[in-house]
């Protein structure tokens, strides 16, 4: 039993190293997350337990689980890691259009859209810096993994600030090959016979994957991947037909097929965290990314 005195003489690094630990569960997962070595992560745990006099985690074969004190500290570590990240935020709002704004998209708009187009805005900004980060999940703005996020769902976190773009639509491809062996088909009844590429584990709930399913049920699904570049290259190779974005195979020689059949169309969200929203590169970049997509 401790006396309810926590020794206050620690190393905020070493707090930093637990966070990452309760969050991921385990050493090795957060040695990744920190880029370091596992015994780093173990000796800097200790540490902590040893300066503030408590035990924080029970160790064993599967990873770790937090202790009591451990959760405590663990409420207290995470309002001084947002506090952190808050503070942050307010020291780079600056008066100029200069330093790193951080994007996440999903992949398909990251790689086929945003990335091509980002040469016009570094040539007008020359002091800016960006990372772009194209990925089928969704960063975590509150926790700093990124400025600026594109989405396709409205998100209802009190201190982010959205900005609608426009809808994104969506039709049945095929590519001329696959069609010239298999067939067009001109009713959903005639999908029954043909091979589909669609969504993976990870985005199998999306809205226009589960209209495909329930358009063709008992068709071949003979692909699945969450990754977009690689459901359009394998559409454009013949391996099958698949749900995919307008705005995505205008630079490809896919064939849109049952134009009349259409899943619902999802709406492309920029956002932000409120404590950036009048940064000025973040101003421009939020301008910029809007003209990009609106265009496409």
């Amino acid at each position: 039993m401790h006396s309810g005195y926590i020794n206050m003489d620690y190393n905020w690094n070493d707090l930093r190293v637990f966070l990452a630990a309760a969050r991921s569960g385990s050493l090795s997962a957060a040695s990744r997350i920190l880029k370091c070595n596992q015994p780093t992560v173990s000796r800097r745990i200790s540490a902590l337990e040893q300066a503030i006099g408590l035990r924080l985690f029970q160790r064993h074969a599967h990873g770790l689980t937090l202790t009591e004190d451990g959760q405590r500290i663990l409420r207290v570590a995470v309002a001084m890691d947002a506090a952190a990240a808050a503070l942050q935020r307010h020291t780079d709002t600056t008066s100029m259009v200069n330093g790193t704004v951080r994007i996440a998209a999903p992949e398909g708009l990251g790689l086929q859209l945003i990335a091509p187009a980002l040469n016009k805005l570094l040539h007008e900004y020359p002091e800016l810096t960006l990372t772009l980060e194209s990925a089928s999940s969704s960063a975590d703005l509150a926790r700093g993994e990124a400025d600026i996020a594109v989405r396709l769902y409205r998100p209802d976190a009190p201190d982010l600030v959205v900005r609608r773009v426009r809808n994104m639509a969506f039709g049945l491809y095929a590519s001329h090959p696959y069609l010239s062996y298999y067939g067009t088909p001109t009713t959903a009844d005639a999908l029954l016979s043909h091979r589909f590429i669609d969504y993976g584990e990870l985005l199998s709930d999306q809205s226009e994957s589960r209209w495909l399913q329930s358009l063709a049920p008992s068709a071949r699904y003979v692909l699945r991947s969450d990754s977009i570049v690689t459901r359009i290259n394998a559409a454009q190779v013949g391996t099958g037909i698949a749900v995919l974005p307008h705005m995505l195979t205008r630079n490809t020689e896919l064939v849109q097929i049952l134009a009349d059949h259409a899943p619902p169309d999802r709406t492309i969200w920029l956002v932000v965290h409120q404590d950036l929203r009048d940064a000025p590169r973040m101003r421009v970049v939020l301008d910029f990314l809007t003209e990009v997509i609106e265009s496409a």
